[in-house]
């Protein structure tokens, strides 16, 4: 029995520790990325250089109207990670950096400015286990990051380098940056807003999450995606996210209970609302 006992107990640890010396093999905090976002980079048809996949200009010759064939193509895949891309190359290089992806035709982008995003992006990613975090804590996680930045609504600060690198950001800023943490951690994320002004809606566990963090809020609340954004020729225009929640039948839940920790209601607009609160 004993003899038993002993044999299980050290194929517990032996399985522990494959597991352990697994993800130490798996993963490497100089290139977090690396075997995580490789499918995401293409060779543009339209340059001939590395570009992201769902970037409407790698479709110029696929449709005359390349912003709207990209978006179909969201939809009919039921893609919502696809509504995010990349046209900075900043952006673009900083995560083919720390994916060790042989990328092209960036090598225009200021390097030391490179390395310093790049170096953001990286502590970002080692501070917490994102691979195997849930989509909440990723989200919260992105929140606390972007929210270090101090609100500054002057030219130079809507881009996601003078957020994370600079430390100031204005709304464009802000969501900047939360696009480009989103989709290194594979969380879908979108912009939302007002016609001059915007912040970023996450989907977590399928329901769409709104924050501001121009007010750095502790909290997020349910995405209103289907609010118009602009009035054109007095007709109600949605957003980029509300095209592709009208089109793929999102229903904006009613009730979070139970979905997410810390839920409290307030009033947004003089209607009841849920706030999902985090430390």
């Amino acid at each position: 029995m004993k003899k038993k006992l002993l044999v299980a107990a050290m194929s517990a640890v032996l399985m522990i520790g494959i597991a352990i010396t697994s993800f130490a093999d798996t993963y490497d905090p100089q290139y977090p990325l690396k075997g995580h976002m490789e499918s995401w980079f293409v060779q543009s048809p339209v340059t001939g250089t590395t570009a992201w996949k769902s970037d409407p200009d790698n479709f110029f010759f696929v449709s005359n109207n390349r912003f709207q064939y990209a978006m179909d193509l969201a939809i009919r895949n039921r893609d919502p990670y696809s509504l995010t891309y990349f046209r900075d190359g900043m952006e673009l290089a900083a995560i083919a950096k720390l994916t060790d992806y042989p990328a092209t035709g960036l090598d225009g982008v200021d390097q030391e400015k490179l390395e310093r995003l790049t170096t953001e992006i990286r502590n970002f990613l080692n501070s917490f286990d994102w691979r195997n975090s849930s989509d909440y804590e990723k989200v919260v996680q992105i929140a606390k990051r972007i929210t270090k930045a101090d609100y500054v609504n002057q030219d130079g600060t809507q881009y996601s380098y003078s957020c994370l690198v600079d430390g100031k950001a204005n709304c464009d800023g802000y969501t900047n940056a939360a696009r480009l943490l989103a989709a290194c951690v594979g969380l879908p994320v979108s912009g939302l807003g007002p016609g001059n002004h915007i912040y970023p809606a996450f989907l977590v566990d399928g329901v769409w999450l709104a924050y501001e963090p121009t007010s750095k809020d502790n909290y997020f609340t349910v995405a209103d995606v289907y609010s118009p954004t602009i009035y054109l020729s007095g007709e109600p225009q949605l957003a980029k996210l509300g095209e592709y929640c009208e089109a793929t039948g999102y229903e904006i839940p009613s009730s979070v209970e139970g979905k997410f920790p810390n839920v409290t209601y307030g009033y947004i607009y003089g209607e009841r609302a849920p706030f999902i609160k985090f430390k």
